[in-house]
């Protein structure tokens, strides 16, 4: 990558961060503040939360695990905007903001990955689905100690989602956990293929090798 295009790349990068940051910190403020939000219900736990820093922290420093954490955490989540859980009418600001936290977060990482600053390895979607249900766990824990409902482990949300067809709780929960498998499954195939193709290209590279060495003629003496 030239000098030229690597300073637009960090440009953009940072100019990104800086939006998704200030976005993510008025959310917080405008919960606290203006919603009357009161600890411990508020805090930034829910998946799409951690996905938005887990790719403000990928944009500024170009770490792969994280990134791994954001691209299947954050795209896998990217269903909220399909049936968003708002607060107010369409118009409102929380659900304007709503609307610029997940589509910021989905930005970020398929520019990220479109760039070629990052991509998943071929296997990171193990981890991601070890984590996400390690990170349920912890989560499932304080929301029983205090009786809050992040990621929706006590009670489905009040508007219609996807977990509204599957089943009564506990139910849902293990089906929305198979859903995400899914989904990360799917996620991992461009990935796999390029695994598969840059193995074949390393395969036909000691393979020409070979051929040169069979070639090259051989000391007599």
């Amino acid at each position: 990558m030239s000098r030229r295009k690597a300073a637009a790349a960090r440009w953009t990068r940072f100019t990104l961060a800086a939006l998704l940051t200030l976005n993510g910190l008025w959310w917080y403020w405008y919960r606290f503040r203006a919603l009357g939000v009161r600890l411990p219900q508020g805090l930034p736990f829910e998946l799409c939360d951690i996905s938005l820093w887990l790719a403000i922290y990928s944009l500024l420093f170009l770490r792969q695990r994280p990134f791994e954490l954001a691209y299947y955490w954050g795209l896998g989540a990217a269903m909220a905007v399909l049936t968003p859980d708002l607060l107010g009418p369409l118009r409102s600001a929380s659900s304007v903001n709503f609307f610029l936290r997940h589509g910021g977060t989905i930005v970020a990482v398929l520019y990220l990955i479109c760039s070629n600053q990052l991509r998943p390895s071929p296997r990171s979607w193990r981890l991601a689905f070890f984590r996400l249900n390690l990170y349920a766990v912890l989560v499932a824990c304080f929301d029983f100690f205090f009786g809050t409902n992040y990621l929706y482990l006590r009670n489905k949300p009040a508007s219609a989602s996807l977990l509204n067809a599957m089943g009564q709780w506990p139910i849902y929960i293990l089906g929305a956990d198979l859903l995400a498998l899914i989904i990360f499954l799917a996620m991992a195939m461009p990935f796999r293929e390029s695994k598969v193709h840059a193995t074949g290209s390393q395969a036909s590279k000691h393979g020409s090798e070979a051929s040169n060495d069979a070639n090259y003629p051989q000391d007599q003496s």
